[in-house]
């Protein structure tokens, strides 16, 4: 038999063993999907109403409301819009709710701030786009960018994803798109598609379509995932001619965030990324001053708030990343 023969008798030996385990793995229903699964949101993904103009939002905690105003394409004042005028350039805030400013007005959110101290500073010509969004991880942020954010042709970009990301819960964020079977992230992961893929990244311990009991256990995106998706945004990024930033948001204590910071501080270094997590400086601060609400400590109040967009305005002049 020649050895083209044995090559190709190999790979149709391999292919019908392989469609014999996904077909194997579909009837036996592995790996198990649970039937009431309690998740942290309903869905996978998500994006605050466009065009709303003061809406008064309850802050649960505080059993007060504050206001948020966003443009056609639902971020989060100060709005500019899509299109960057000539000669101007943007600095854009990633992050989950921290960065969107939870529980204060639309001038008082960090990002607002940060764009208010560059100005005060002489950098008249930067704009400040707040692309947070409450309850977002890396994953999320990751689908924002390509489908909002990089249409606002950013030239700074802040990466301050981590509180939510080191969160505990019963599934992580790829789990539940998986057990959804969530159209968007399918067309982008088509492995997952694949049960024997599913199967073997199950075992490995990467996803869970099942848990064990519905108590919080896992990270919403583990170690690993994160790592991939800070150098995966600083790949998308850079790809569009901007420069990346990652930025630790400070709580008021930095608590079970202290894994996510270290990859975070680590994958910095490795890559040339500068970093900022003023988190030590905060943490002391936070003994004297009341910076985050005493009913909701996850979130910085209005001083809180100034304070972070004073301190990144001082962080991006150091590094020479506004004009």
């Amino acid at each position: 038999m020649s050895l083209l023969r044995k090559l190709l008798f190999s790979l149709v030996a391999s292919a019908f063993v392989l469609i014999l385990a996904e077909v194997g793995l579909r009837v036996a229903g592995y790996p198990p999907v649970a039937e009431n699964p309690r998740f942290e949101h309903n869905s996978v993904y998500w994006i605050q109403d466009p065009d709303q103009k003061a809406t008064e939002v309850a802050h649960r905690e505080t059993r007060g409301s504050f206001l948020v105003s966003t443009d056609e394409r639902g971020l989060r004042t100060p709005i500019h819009g899509p299109e960057k005028p000539a000669g101007m350039k943007r600095v854009m805030t990633l992050g989950c709710s921290t960065t969107f400013g939870w529980g204060v007005d639309d001038a008082e959110s960090y990002p607002a701030r940060l764009e208010h101290y560059l100005h005060e500073m002489g950098h008249d010509a930067v704009e400040v786009i707040n692309g947070g969004q409450p309850g977002y991880t890396t994953f999320q942020g990751l689908w924002l960018w390509e489908e909002v954010l990089k249409d606002y042709a950013p030239d700074v970009v802040i990466v301050g994803y981590v509180v939510q990301d080191a969160r505990r819960v019963a599934y992580s964020d790829v789990s539940q798109a998986l057990i959804q079977e969530d159209a968007a992230f399918l067309k982008n992961n088509i492995l997952y598609r694949i049960q024997l893929y599913k199967a073997l990244r199950n075992l490995l311990g990467r996803v869970q379509t099942q848990a064990k009991d519905e108590q919080q256990e896992v990270f919403r995106v583990d170690d690993k995932n994160y790592l991939e998706s800070l150098r995966t945004f600083k790949d998308k990024i850079e790809g569009v001619g901007a420069a990346p930033v990652y930025f630790g948001f400070p709580l008021e204590r930095v608590g079970y965030t202290e894994l996510h910071r270290n990859i975070m501080t680590a994958a910095a270094k490795a890559d040339g990324v500068p970093h900022f997590d003023p988190s030590v400086e905060i943490e002391a601060m936070t003994r004297n001053e009341t910076l985050y609400f005493p009913q909701d400590r996850g979130h910085a109040n209005a001083a809180g708030c100034d304070t972070i967009g004073r301190m990144m305005a001082d962080f991006l002049v150091d590094q020479g990343l506004v004009p």
